[in-house]
C-alpha cells in the first residue's frame, strides 16, 4: 500500500510531459510543417494539475517535495535502522543537501536522530509520532485524489487508461 502512495506522491511531482507541439522538417519536402500533441498536452495538463494540489497538499504542513520524499523513504525502506548515509545513497544527494533535510524536519519536529547505541558513530534517524500523523494525512490525501481519477472512471476505463499509458511510457522508454 505504501509503496502505490509513494509512487502517486512521487510522479505528481516528478513526471515531467514537456510535448506539446513539434516542428518537423520532412526531408522529401524540405519544409516545416507543425504537428499537433494534444495527448502530450493533456498530459502535460494532467501534471499541472497533480503538481499543484500535490504543493498546496505540502504547504498546509509546512513541506516541500524533498521533505516529503525523505519522511517516506525512512517509512518505506523497510530497514530496521536509517542512517544519513543511507538517505544519501538513496536520493543521490550530498551529504550537506541531506543534513539541511534533517535538520529542517527536526526543527519541525516529524524526525529524531538518536546516536546507535551499538555504533556511537551513527545516528539513527526515526518518524516521530507527528511525522507519522502528517504523513498518514498526506497518504490519505493522495488516496482521496486517486479516488476522484477513478470515480469519473468506469472499471473497464481505468483499466484500459493503464493499459495505453504503459503502452505510451514503454514507447517512449524506447526512444
Amino acid at each position: 500500500m505504501y509503496q502505490v502512495i509513494y509512487q502517486a506522491i512521487y510522479l505528481q511531482h516528478y513526471l515531467p510531459v514537456i510535448i506539446y507541439t513539434s516542428d518537423i522538417l520532412t526531408e522529401k519536402e524540405g519544409k516545416s510543417m507543425q504537428k499537433p500533441f494534444p495527448i502530450g498536452r493533456q498530459l502535460r495538463m494532467l501534471n499541472n494539475k497533480f503538481r499543484e494540489l500535490g504543493d498546496r497538499n505540502l504547504q498546509k504542513y509546512n513541506l516541500t517535495a524533498a521533505q516529503l520524499d525523505v519522511m517516506i523513504y525512512l517509512k518505506c525502506s523497510g530497514e530496521e535502522e536509517i542512517h544519513q548515509r543511507q538517505i544519501e545513497n538513496w536520493f543521490q544527494l550530498k551529504n550537506p543537501t541531506v543534513t539541511g533535510l534533517l535538520n529542517r524536519l527536526e526543527e519541525k519536529g516529524f524526525i529524531i536522530r538518536r546516536t546507535n547505541p551499538a555504533d556511537r558513530r551513527y545516528r539513527v534517524i526515526e518518524l516521530t509520532e507527528k511525522g507519522e500523523q502528517i504523513l498518514g494525512q498526506m497518504w490519505e490525501q493522495a488516496w482521496n485524489l486517486e479516488n476522484r481519477i477513478y470515480d469519473c472512471l468506469s472499471k473497464e476505463e481505468q483499466e484500459q487508461l493503464m493499459v495505453l499509458l504503459d503502452r505510451i511510457l514503454n514507447s517512449l522508454s524506447e526512444v
